[in-house]
């Protein structure tokens, strides 16, 4: 409102600005709560009660506990490590109820062990990198699953997927006559591989195979080859055990295998005499009767080609090419170029 009087100045006063004002000082000056950055508050979740005070929870045992000023973490510790009869992550892990749904429940423990052992599993099968046991979305990703998970470094990753691959490698051993397929692949560093599956039946009657990768440094003659070969089976235990071999048929191979039967028979006697030890790669031969007519429509084939080539040399001419199939209402597709030997 206004006041006034002789010789003296107008007063303003705004009792919504203050009271605006006054807040704004309240909440620039309030103490702010602390971020929970312990992992000890995945142990507890805030709860409010029906006479509206604020409580903190505990997941493992239900006990409500007084929720401190500035969020420290020394009532929730100390309950936890001392008084919490539910908690065991240390050493002796206790069992907990983890509910599913509305009704089922289930007993659930934590075993630290086993998740290494997944781990390396996991690494292994999607190629992923010892560091990614050590990121942090990773690490934050496992405690939100479960708050016991045990973090694991990459040094022990690697340990771990060691320690599988040689426990592979015993199985087969213990697998009897193990076919081998081989083939050279090349990296995208343009790096030579000679890769060499076996397959063999487990105990349980269940078709195996396990990969390998041999480095052959150039030339690839039948003898590099060969000895190659025969260092990847000896590594595997397997040598004085392989029935059989598949190859495509390149020249070369012929040798390979000679050299091969020559090395397993002093070992122990092949079967049937070996003749059976070479098997010609199926898929091979039919590729062979494929390209052989489709050479007479080769003309064709590179004009396809070269208009392949041409669509995907620039961005613009993609667009250019999926705008001509939606106008066309044909599927949409990438164009690549066929590789004559796969």
């Amino acid at each position: 409102g206004l006041s006034k009087s002789k010789g003296e100045a107008i007063i303003m006063s705004d009792p919504v600005g203050e009271a605006i004002g006054e807040v704004e000082v309240n909440t620039i000056f309030k103490m702010k709560e602390r971020k929970k950055t312990s992992s000890v508050w995945d142990f507890f979740v805030d709860v409010t009660l029906a006479n509206g005070i604020k409580k903190v929870k505990c997941k493992l045992c239900n006990a409500i506990l007084n929720k401190t000023k500035g969020g420290t973490i020394t009532q929730v510790l100390r309950h936890r490590d001392t008084y919490c009869p539910k908690h065991g992550v240390a050493n002796n892990q206790s069992m907990i109820n983890v509910e599913l749904g509305k009704s089922a429940k289930r007993t659930f423990k934590y075993n630290h062990a086993k998740v290494r052992e997944v781990a390396a599993q996991m690494i292994l099968v999607h190629e992923y990198p010892f560091s990614m046991m050590e990121h942090e979305f990773f690490n934050r990703f496992m405690r939100t699953a479960t708050p016991y998970y045990e973090s694991i470094s990459r040094t022990t990753a690697k340990s771990d997927v060691m320690a599988t691959y040689e426990r592979e490698k015993k199985s087969l051993r213990e697998g009897n006559f193990p076919n081998l397929t081989s083939n050279f692949w090349k990296s995208g560093q343009k790096i030579g591989y000679m890769v060499l599956t076996v397959h063999f039946i487990d105990s349980d009657w269940k078709l195996q195979k396990k990969l390998n990768f041999c480095d052959v440094p150039p030339p690839y003659t039948s003898l590099v080859i060969c000895e190659a070969i025969t260092k990847c089976l000896d590594d595997w235990g397997i040598g004085n055990k392989v029935s059989t071999m598949t190859f495509d048929n390149a020249t070369n191979n012929n040798a390979v295998i000679k050299y091969l039967k020559e090395d397993i028979s002093l070992k122990r006697s092949l079967l049937f005499a070996g003749k059976i030890f070479h098997v010609r790669c199926c898929a091979h031969i039919i590729n062979l009767m494929v390209q052989d007519g489709l050479s007479e429509v080769k003309h064709v084939i590179e004009n396809v080609r070269e208009s392949v080539k041409y669509i995907n040399a620039t961005e613009s001419q993609i667009i250019m090419f999926s705008d001509i199939e939606k106008s066309l209402e044909l599927p949409q597709k990438k164009l690549i170029l066929d590789v004559a030997t796969r």
